[in-house]
């Protein structure tokens, strides 16, 4: 959004004359007018995130922050950060470590008593800001705000002269200064069972990245893309073929070489995933499991080795179904199988042409940008592939790829798994059995019965 001033001038252009402030909650709440200010320009840069400061006992003002870690796979909700802020300082305040606190966030408040949260773009209405100072004054006031345009109009502080209104906003921000000082890293809960795993939670994670792998990603990032897989869950909840397991229903799609399973908890939709169909079954020990707390715990990217050798990470296709088993025990036969975000022809070559690798190297690794969904890049051998179809009236093609991932004198399938790769996903035309393909996918896996 564009700057602006932050008063429109009157109609008839008159200057407010100059006052002295009088308001006790103004000359009070004055020592947090920087804050005030950088809250403003955070929300000019579209950040919404609740913040706070707060006086330490010698006067200090120290701003605080909950931030994101290098795991980005949990947060917190603007509720829950504004509850954790209070409920800390309000314990500090009891502790005579702080005087007082402000908490800035932005709210449905409307010239009203409502200092209400807003939860969505229909709700943001003002910020309100949340003080509580030692003396028992505490309360909350707004600053409503509306948005023309490109641009938002800030009403004022109600509670505040004009006068006083000025000078919170002509308060200059001192440049290249942290006014964050204290800052709180936001991490993923992570508990270690009876059996020794490591038992992770996430809070933000999703498939869409995976049904752009099934769909491809220029078609389903379209507008109306994700329609076909809400019309395609619809269909297996009506269709599909049912199996319980306690309160959790799976239906299942199934076609030649994937199958659409949807899952539901006391009979309520709850997500749709790809099943990649295959034989191949490796030897794995787990070692963690981040288990998707948005979606109740219905799905997981568990972390393990396979063959006691090379590391793997999959999401767990059966993770719903099979939760206590993955929870009770290491060991299992996992058939593990992928999804191909990307697909290109590999050149193992330096600039100078002359080869970088062995003819038989192939290899994977964790790939940087998508750390937490068992996504890897890869160059591979090609083994062998075949032609498949999904849908109901075959409209979607793709191919199932034998693709060898890491090479074994001595064991030919060491790990060797079948890859979907959908044709709008390939940087090249055609495949052919015994080239060499590089690109990013992920891994997948279920327990073989």
């Amino acid at each position: 959004m564009g700057l602006f001033d932050f008063f429109k001038k009157k109609e008839n252009n008159e200057t407010p004359k100059s006052e002295t402030p009088k308001s006790e909650l103004f000359l009070s709440l004055s020592k947090y007018n920087e804050y005030i200010v950088r809250f403003v320009g955070m929300q000019q840069q579209g950040n919404y995130a609740p913040i706070s400061a707060y006086e330490k006992a010698n006067g200090e003002i120290v701003g605080f922050l909950y931030v994101i870690g290098d795991d980005n796979s949990y947060s917190l909700s603007a509720e829950e950060v504004i509850e954790k802020m209070e409920s800390s300082f309000k314990i500090k305040m009891v502790n005579n470590e702080i005087s007082s606190y402000v908490i800035l966030y932005h709210s449905q408040f409307a010239d009203d008593n409502n200092h209400k949260l807003a939860n969505n773009d229909n709700e943001l209405k003002a910020i309100t800001v949340s003080y509580n100072f030692k003396n028992g004054n505490c309360g909350k006031i707004g600053l409503p705000y509306s948005f023309e345009k490109d641009e938002i109009t800030y009403k004022g502080f109600k509670n505040f002269s004009q006068a006083e209104n000025n000078i919170i906003f002509k308060t200059q921000l001192i440049e290249n200064k942290d006014y964050f000082q204290d800052r709180e890293e936001i991490k993923a809960p992570l508990i270690e069972n009876e059996i020794g795993l490591k038992i992770k939670k996430s809070n933000n994670s999703d498939l869409s990245n995976t049904w752009c792998g099934v769909f491809g990603f220029e078609t389903y990032r379209k507008p109306n893309g994700s329609q076909i897989l809400m019309e395609y869950f619809a269909l297996a909840m009506t269709n599909g073929k049912v199996t319980k397991h306690n309160n959790i229903s799976i239906s299942q799609l199934d076609y030649n070489d994937i199958s659409l399973k949807g899952i539901s908890v006391d009979d309520n939709p709850k997500t749709i995933l790809p099943v990649i169909k295959t034989d191949y079954v490796l030897d794995v020990v787990n070692k963690e499991i981040n288990e998707w707390e948005n979606i109740e715990n219905l799905e997981a990217i568990i972390t393990g080795n396979g063959r006691d050798t090379f590391g793997l990470t999959y999401f767990a296709t059966d993770y719903a179904e099979n939760r206590e088993k993955y929870l009770s025990k290491k060991e299992h036969k996992i058939k593990i199988s992928g999804i191909a975000f990307v697909l290109d022809i590999s050149k193992v070559e330096n600039t100078d042409g002359e080869v970088k690798y062995s003819e038989d190297f192939t290899m994977y690794m964790p790939n940087n940008d998508l750390p937490n969904y068992a996504c890897f890049d890869f160059i591979g051998q090609l083994e062998d592939f075949k032609e498949t179809f999904l849908l109901e009236n075959n409209s979607q093609k793709g191919y199932i790829m034998k693709v060898r991932l890491i090479t074994n004198p001595d064991i030919k399938d060491f790990f060797t798994i079948d890859i979907f790769v959908t044709q709008e996903n390939m940087r090249f035309n055609d495949l052919t059995k015994g080239m060499k393909i590089t690109g990013m996918f992920q891994m997948q896996g279920q327990i073989a019965e």
